[in-house]
């Protein structure tokens, strides 16, 4: 059965993020998608100078009231950056009313500070759409701002971590991916947790001296097309984190500006192959 996934994000022009990053990775894993571009951008943010953005909470509803009519069958939905808690309630609203999971990737800050825009009332919302959630792929800081603990900062220990998920999964029903997870300069992984059992396992990968763009959205990806496939968790993660490797080792090699995203073309055939092997098995 062909799954279809809802991708909500905002949309850049120029520099490789969000729905331009998740689009090619679901198409390589076989998944049908529908958009919600949650924003315009002429390009991300990140550096970029002089950035055109158009906000689209009015078309996001008008996009929904359609999707209704269609009767669409729809294995999940992703949630990633969005502009305004009217956005986060109308995805709520939508995936009750069609009664499909919802993957959320609750982007609203990171290095301990919410994003420029983002207000409390956001925050507050967020917290309500984690709450429709079966699971939830928080970093450091946005876990923090979900628990209302202080954030850990550059220097902690498993038990931290540990302590900051268990105070989230008191909050939330959904399974945890918490991200950008470091132990030392060398090593960068999540740590996943899930609700039926309690485990908490830690999964880490090679950490380079460079900012990336789009990581982020790599992960949330393919554990989102993983979930909507049954595909567990404990499987995906490490798939994920071997494809992210080789694309940024990749991306450096290319001596090119890290603005522009990580090039994760060349190992699109060999994803398309993994994850095809993970469904098999299912």
């Amino acid at each position: 059965m062909i799954q279809r996934l809802l991708l909500a994000n905002d949309l850049p022009g120029v520099g490789k993020v969000a729905l331009a990053t998740s689009i090619p990775l679901a198409a390589a894993c076989q998944v049908e998608t529908m958009l919600l571009p949650t924003v315009l951008l002429s390009s991300h943010t990140g550096g970029f100078p002089d950035v055109v953005s158009q906000e689209l909470t009015d078309l996001n509803r008008a996009y929904l009231g359609q999707w209704k009519k269609l009767n669409l069958e729809v294995a999940g939905i992703l949630s990633g950056y969005c502009r305004s808690p009217q956005q986060l309630s109308q995805l709520a609203i939508y995936a009750k009313e069609i009664e499909t999971p919802l993957i959320v990737d609750p982007i609203m800050g990171d290095n301990g500070r919410l994003y420029s825009g983002f207000t409390p009332s956001y925050v507050e919302a967020m917290k309500e759409l984690a709450q429709s959630a079966t699971l939830i792929l928080p970093n450091l800081t946005e876990a923090a701002l979900l628990t209302g603990r202080d954030y850990l900062g550059d220097f902690y220990d498993i038990q931290d971590i540990e302590d900051l998920i268990i105070s989230l999964a008191e909050q939330v029903s959904a399974d945890i991916v918490l991200t950008g997870i470091t132990f030392g300069d060398r090593q960068i992984g999540v740590a996943y947790f899930q609700q039926e059992t309690g485990e908490i396992t830690t999964y880490m990968s090679q950490k380079y001296q460079a900012h990336f763009f789009g990581t982020g959205d790599i992960l949330s990806t393919l554990l989102a097309l993983a979930t909507i496939e049954n595909i567990s968790l404990h499987q995906a993660i490490p798939l994920a984190l071997d494809f992210i490797d080789k694309s940024l080792k990749q991306t450096l090699s290319l001596n090119r500006d890290l603005q522009l995203g990580i090039y994760f073309e060349p190992f699109l055939a060999e994803l398309q192959e993994a994850f095809q092997k993970l469904k098999e098995k299912v």
